[in-house]
């Protein structure tokens, strides 16, 4: 992560203040494109993982958790949040 970019000191004190409740959320003030280049993702590819968050490893959500400066558990607790949220329409789209 080269320069880092401002808008990711935007993250912490919404999190902590519950303006983001849900792992995507966090793409609301920072765009997917500059967190994805900063993991080493293509975007599209990103975007996928936002949709099917099974697919993250901890490796990555917990470097992103140290972009954002939040902790691993609130991370953790941002994406079980999105996860069950959406887990009837996944668990649908499966069948």
């Amino acid at each position: 992560m080269g320069n880092r970019d401002d808008r990711y000191d935007d993250i912490k004190p919404l999190v902590v203040s519950g303006r983001i409740k849900f792992f995507s959320d966090i793409f609301k003030y920072i765009p997917k494109t500059v967190v994805a280049k900063d993991l080493g993702k293509k975007g599209d590819r990103f975007t996928q993982l936002i949709k099917q968050l099974d697919g993250f490893t901890l490796k990555d959500l917990f470097l992103m958790a140290k972009f954002f400066r939040i902790d691993e558990a609130q991370m953790l607790d941002l994406v079980m949040k999105e996860y069950l949220a959406n887990k009837d329409k996944v668990i649908k789209s499966d069948l």
